[in-house]
This record gives structure tokens, C-alpha cells and sequence, in this order.
């Protein structure tokens, strides 16, 4: 029951899932088994992010500088575009860059996967389409901005995880340890209410302090 009220509580103050279920598992598993098992979930959900995070990001610089060798070599932008070479273009732009559609139009259906400089790129098309000047540098540039937008949130990520993890292991770790006495030997006696009102006070004053750090630092994302 008191399990049930400490998790609910958790649940309500915004606590990520990773740390309702460690505590849960840390308080009814083996210790051993418990944190084994959070280390392992904590660490694959990591690289799963950053893999995606790092796919992203290389996949806009690289998509620029592919588009930025066509039109080097002498193609125009929308004959890079149309021709389908380039994988990470949405299907929809190529095919509005085959049916003539404005450029603008066209740029617009990439943006998406321009998440650092889709309006950048989407000018640059439209300005490519009226006045026939070059882009290749622009693109190029472009490319260079994607690299150091990546870095600079590879950084940012790397901060923000030293953030989480201390609260992880500063908020985690009493947690467990409080809920996992209280589950398995219940109230101490004589004066147990003396006691186990401060220790609740302590775990909601926790549970509190570690939601508050993970929201501040997912919204610094």
C-alpha cells in the first residue's frame, strides 16, 4: 500500500518512467538485479537517442553537400532534386521538382528534414529559380552550419545527461532505499509514526527535487 502511494506520487509530480520503475525494482528485486537491470534500460535508451540525434544531424549535412556537389558538377538544383539520387529528400519534393512546381514549393517539402536550415534553404531555391546565380557555395555553407548545429547539441546533450545522472543517483538511490526498508520490515517501533512521517517527508521532498531537475533540463533541450 505504501508502495502503491510513494509510486502514485511519483507518477504525479512528473518523475520520468526509468525512475518510477527503478524505484519500484529497486525496492521488490535483489539489489543486484535491480540496478543491473536499470543500468542496462538507462544505457540503451541512451544510445538509442543519440543515435537518432546523430543520425539526424549528419543526415542534413550530408544531404546539403550532395545537393551542393550536383550543382557544382552543372545540374540546377531541381534537376538534383527530381532525379532522385539523393535518398534523404522526401519523395513528395522530388516529385514537385518533376512536375515544375516553384521552387519555393519545392524547398518547402524538404524543410522537414532541414530542421537547422530549412528556411535558409527554401530562400535559396526560390532565389536560384528567379535569378539563375549560383548556389553551390550557399549549400556549402549551409552544410557547415548543419556540423556545428550538431556539435553544439552533442554538447548540450552530453551537459544535460550529467545533470540527469546526478539527480539519478542523488535521488534514486535514498528513494529506494527508504521505500525498500519500509516494504520488507515496515514501521519501526516504538514511536513509529515519529519516525516514518520525516522519512516520508524526505521522500516526497526527493521524488519533488529529482522531477524538477529532469523537467528544467528537458526543456533546456
Amino acid at each position: 500500500m505504501l508502495l502503491a502511494v510513494i509510486t502514485a506520487g511519483a507518477i504525479v509530480l512528473g518523475t520520468p518512467a526509468l525512475i518510477v520503475a527503478g524505484m519500484i525494482g529497486v525496492a521488490l528485486l535483489p539489489a543486484p538485479v535491480a540496478f543491473a537491470a536499470v543500468l542496462a534500460v538507462s544505457l540503451g535508451s541512451a544510445a538509442l537517442r543519440a543515435r537518432s540525434r546523430a543520425a539526424s544531424g549528419v543526415r542534413e549535412s550530408v544531404l546539403l553537400r550532395q545537393l551542393a556537389g550536383r550543382v557544382a558538377a552543372g545540374a540546377t538544383v531541381r534537376s538534383a532534386i527530381a532525379d532522385r539520387s539523393i535518398a534523404a529528400i522526401p519523395k513528395y519534393a522530388c516529385r514537385l521538382a518533376s512536375l515544375g512546381r516553384p521552387m519555393a514549393d519545392v524547398g518547402l517539402a524538404i524543410v522537414p528534414v532541414l530542421p537547422v536550415n530549412g528556411a535558409a534553404f527554401r530562400a535559396i531555391c526560390s532565389f536560384s529559380e528567379h535569378t539563375g546565380a549560383a548556389i553551390s557555395a550557399a549549400l556549402s555553407v549551409l552544410a557547415e552550419r548543419a556540423d556545428e548545429a550538431a556539435e553544439l547539441m552533442r554538447q548540450r546533450k552530453v551537459a544535460l545527461a550529467q545533470v540527469k545522472l546526478s539527480a539519478v543517483v542523488v535521488g534514486l538511490v535514498p528513494i529506494a532505499a527508504s521505500m525498500g526498508f519500509l516494504v520488507f520490515r515496515g514501521v519501526p517501533e516504538p514511536g513509529g509514526a515519529a519516525i516514518i512521517l520525516p522519512m516520508l517527508a524526505g521522500l516526497i521532498l526527493q521524488i519533488t527535487g529529482t522531477a524538477v531537475v529532469f523537467r528544467v533540463a528537458s526543456r533546456a533541450r
